[in-house]
């Protein structure tokens, strides 16, 4: 999980902000948003970078539930709402998925 020691603005406060700010404060979706920030840091500017960032984000949820492989390689719809709880694979890789895209450099 994300820890606390990183949220301040040097190191990618403003996509935690952005997580905090996507959710609902009592949704724990927030973790794996910010998990995304974590994989996304320095990655989101360069195409093949961007990629190797949702594949992490792709074998956090794996590591997080059991999935069967190529479950999350055709998921039709990627967007998040905040009450979106992180209950199954497809969830959890969507909120990890969106705190890759909440970075800003």
């Amino acid at each position: 999980m994300a820890t606390v020691a990183f949220e301040n603005k040097y190191k990618g406060g403003f996509c935690y902000a952005a997580c905090q700010d996507l959710f609902n404060f009592y949704n724990p979706s927030v973790w794996h948003c910010r998990k995304g920030c974590d994989f996304g840091m320095g990655r989101v500017n360069n195409d093949e970078l961007r990629k190797e960032a949702q594949k992490m984000c792709k074998r956090y949820t794996t590591e997080m539930y059991v999935t069967n492989e190529g479950t999350l390689d055709n998921l039709y719809d990627l967007r998040v709402h905040a009450d979106m709880f992180p209950s199954n694979p497809e969830n959890l890789y969507r909120a990890c998925l969106a705190g890759i895209r909440r970075q800003v450099y």
